[in-house]
């Protein structure tokens, strides 16, 4: 199989990358110095997006680049070692107006325009045990599926706080964290707690692999005094033949806020599943969503790994049922690698916008669907190689209770990385 087709909610053994990296350079007695590495990256952000007929903004379009520098210490020898992270980043303005700001990539100023650049720099500590056990305090980007940094637009956003991780049995990563602080998306401010109450996020969890071709996870989180919430979900590919397999995705959330102290109380539970086969250059998928509760799927930054969470819309308003199919091609299949093409179509129905009584009189049930598509060159070989071009394209149609409108959004990314230690 030359391009396997990866959903949203697919890489859920992610996290466990960045604990097992450490524990092996525990493992291989590399020092603070000789075991670092440094990367620094750059990401040049085009943006579009037409509200259409929209009565107030009737378009966000700017454009930026930004670095992100990034410096991974190894660990100081013996059974108990130290290191250090630093991560640096700039935003940097290259084009926007009063009038077109918002989409995300720059901080605005009180008078609406676009700030002409922001940084921040910020610095973690940690401790590597007995070459599987990681602590760690200061900031964090977690990837797993009750807490995860929001990177879609020019830099990624952060969290401060404090975890261990551990991946002492074999095929098994488990992790657990607190964190205190949540970086914005688009400038360099910090909020004190993660919704800006001093309020704190607690998870724990982790993923086990049983086969190369089956793995399980499991999550819980507590946002303290806003929701609960338990995430389950699994991920399985069946070879069928020769470069054939059918991949399956499993994603579950259940999320209940009736211990906040702002006197409200929602449930919600959403799950999708996702079959994709692929098959020589080709992925064909299909995904079905569904929401359930009196609630919509609420989340702040990365943390929704579902099937139909998409470039405009995640699929996720209260009782909503959505329905995707994709198809994906590797263009090696035609002597150019590096090239890719993906499209989508998803369709949302049965959404309720009569709020989250359920009253029996009344009930108004809406729909919207979205397609994407999405055209990507990475540069094999040569003076460009690595060289990452992605052009992404949204048209997004809903009724008018819904929140946005009628969207058509176009962005063209450019990002490379150099490798520095």
């Amino acid at each position: 199989m030359k391009n396997a087709v990866k959903w949203s909610s697919l890489a859920l053994a992610v996290a466990a990358g960045n604990g097992l990296l450490a524990s092996q350079a525990m493992a291989e007695g590399e020092g603070f110095v000789e075991g670092a590495s440094a990367t620094l990256y750059n990401r040049t952000v085009y943006f579009n997006r037409d509200f259409r007929d929209n009565v107030g903004q009737s378009k966000r379009e700017e454009t930026a680049t930004s670095f992100l520098l990034n410096f991974e210490s190894g660990y100081t020898q013996g059974p108990i070692g130290f290191g250090a992270d630093v991560m640096a980043q700039e935003g940097i303005k290259l084009d926007s107006g009063r009038g077109r700001s918002g989409t995300g990539l720059l901080p605005v100023d009180s008078n609406g325009r676009a700030e002409a650049e922001y940084m921040e720099i910020r610095g973690a500590i940690k401790m590597a045990i007995l070459d599987d056990t990681v602590l760690r305090y200061g900031y964090h980007m977690p990837e797993n599926p009750v807490a995860a940094y929001y990177d879609a637009r020019l830099l990624p956003n952060h969290y401060q706080g404090y975890s261990i991780t551990n991946s002492s049995i074999n095929g098994l990563f488990v992790e657990a964290g607190r964190l205190t602080d949540r970086g914005a998306t688009a400038d360099s401010s910090e909020t004190d707690g993660i919704h800006g109450d001093d309020k704190d996020l607690t998870y724990a969890g982790g993923t086990y692999t049983f086969t190369d071709n089956f793995s399980a996870t499991l999550y819980g989180a507590d946002s303290e005094d806003q929701y609960k919430r338990v995430f389950a979900g699994y991920d399985w590919t069946v070879p069928l033949s020769e470069g054939t397999s059918l991949n399956t995705n499993f994603a579950y959330y259940d999320t209940s806020d009736d211990d906040s102290t702002d006197g409200t109380e929602f449930d919600n539970q959403a799950f999708s599943i996702a079959v994709t086969l692929n098959t020589g250059y080709h992925g064909f998928g299909l995904a079905y969503q569904q929401m359930s509760g009196d609630g919509r799927y609420e989340y702040d930054d990365g943390e929704i790994f579902i099937a139909n969470s998409v470039q405009y819309a995640d699929f996720n308003a209260v009782e909503e049922k959505s329905y995707q199919a994709r198809y994906d091609y590797d263009f090696a299949g035609l002597g150019i690698p590096g090239l890719s093409f993906m499209t989508r179509y998803i369709a949302g129905t049965d959404i309720n916008t009569n709020a989250a009584e359920h009253a029996a009189a009344g009930v108004n049930r809406d729909s919207r669907w979205e397609r994407d598509t999405e055209l990507r060159y990475i540069v094999p070989a040569g003076f460009f190689e690595g060289v990452d071009i992605r052009w992404r394209n949204a048209t997004v149609r809903q009724d008018a209770a819904l929140d946005g409108g009628d969207v058509d959004e176009n962005r063209l990314i450019v990002g490379y990385t150099w490798t520095l230690l």
